[in-house]
């Protein structure tokens, strides 16, 4: 059974499981619904703050990206509150990308539609940079990286970097493009759903 979420559906509460100032944090690597309170909040936490093996766990968020037959995957798409996202960079393929930053923007802003693994077939119109200079450190925690991206590849490092800061491509968005979206995604699920079921 298919689910379809609501974007502008109350998120739920904002309430971090901590004791006393020691945040405490599970690793599931499954997808948040969308009414996730990591979802609007910043992933602050310093992924090289303890002993975590981020080679295992950076292959397993990837693993989840492509089952999802994604390009992208951050931290707080699986309800975690670390600094780092994964991705497929048309040249360097998978990668892991921790503690990043945008340095610079050049270019014109180029309009396209833009998906998310958190709402699945959901496309929206998003104006971002076409270049990027970004810098960013790899999962050994003593590897950095400063680089020009630009096309789809910026476009991705860009939503993923978005996810970090808890903002979303649905935010800002009016109702009523928000609407046509929603109703397009919902069309796109019931022809898939239709394909299925003769596939059986």
């Amino acid at each position: 059974m298919i689910k379809l979420y609501d974007p502008r559906k109350n998120y739920a509460s904002s309430d971090d499981i901590s004791l006393g100032s020691i945040l405490i944090e599970e690793w599931k690597c499954e997808l948040v619904e969308p009414n996730h309170p990591q979802l609007h909040r910043r992933a602050s936490t310093n992924p090289f703050g303890s002993d975590i093996d981020w080679v295992k766990r950076e292959a397993e968020m990837l693993a989840l990206m492509r089952h999802n037959m994604g390009i992208g995957l951050a931290a707080n798409q699986i309800g975690s509150s670390y600094n780092m996202f994964v991705m497929h960079h048309s040249v360097l393929g998978e990668m892991g990308v921790y503690k990043p930053e945008i340095i610079e923007v050049s270019g014109r802003e180029v309009m396209m539609d833009e998906g998310c693994l958190t709402w699945p077939l959901l496309y929206l119109h998003r104006r971002r940079p076409e270049k990027i200079l970004v810098h960013y450190w790899k999962n050994d925690g003593e590897t950095q990286i400063e680089t020009w991206m630009d096309g789809m590849d910026a476009r991705c490092f860009l939503h993923e970097y978005d996810h970090l800061q808890g903002i979303l491509y649905i935010d800002g968005m009016s109702d009523l493009k928000l609407r046509l979206a929603m109703d397009k995604r919902e069309k796109l699920f019931r022809k898939l759903e239709r394909k299925v079921k003769r596939a059986r």
